[in-house]
């Protein structure tokens, strides 16, 4: 694949929210350890896979307007990756996080949709302050010719939250 480029940003409008939708490229792990999971941002048309992101909401936003602004990131699974052996899908929420950097702020909600092909990711910060949070993405792999199904999850990506966002 190509070299990660820096973390996908979103910058959140004051008052106001930003979509942005993403490809993953799930992968069974490698000599016993998780693979890590390239995204790809496909809201320009452009291949460049990161692993990480950041979401920065406007300092100067009111605590009214805060209520109000979030981003929301929609991570498509790459159909490039479903072949004739296997298909990938999200598992539960799809995504696990990791112990003791969680979001201890509550500020992330997951939907799985579209028979498990898409997650949608809801992104708010109502304070003022910033939060680093790692995860797994939850997958589940059917294995189309035996039926056999197991659940991977990939290396840690990040998300980094705030006004401005931690680096």
């Amino acid at each position: 694949m190509h070299d990660l480029c820096n973390p996908l940003r979103i910058d959140v409008p004051r008052g106001g929210s930003k979509i942005a939708s993403v490809d993953l490229y799930p992968s069974l792990p490698e000599d016993g350890e998780a693979a890590a999971w390239p995204m790809a941002d496909v809201t320009d048309h452009q291949f460049c896979p990161f692993s990480g992101l950041v979401v920065g909401f406007d300092v100067e936003s009111t605590a009214d307007e805060r209520h109000y602004e979030q981003a929301v990131l929609v991570i498509h699974i790459a159909q490039k990756v479903q072949t004739d052996v296997g298909r990938w899908s999200f598992f539960m929420s799809g995504i696990q996080y990791e112990p003791g950097r969680g979001d201890t702020q509550h500020d992330i909600d997951t939907q799985v949709s579209a028979d498990g092909q898409t997650l949608t990711m809801t992104l708010r910060n109502v304070g003022v302050d910033n939060e680093a949070v790692d995860f797994s993405y939850l997958a589940l792999y059917r294995d189309r010719q035996s039926g056999e199904c197991q659940i991977y999850t990939s290396k840690d990506p990040s998300i980094r939250i705030g006004r401005p966002p931690a680096p």
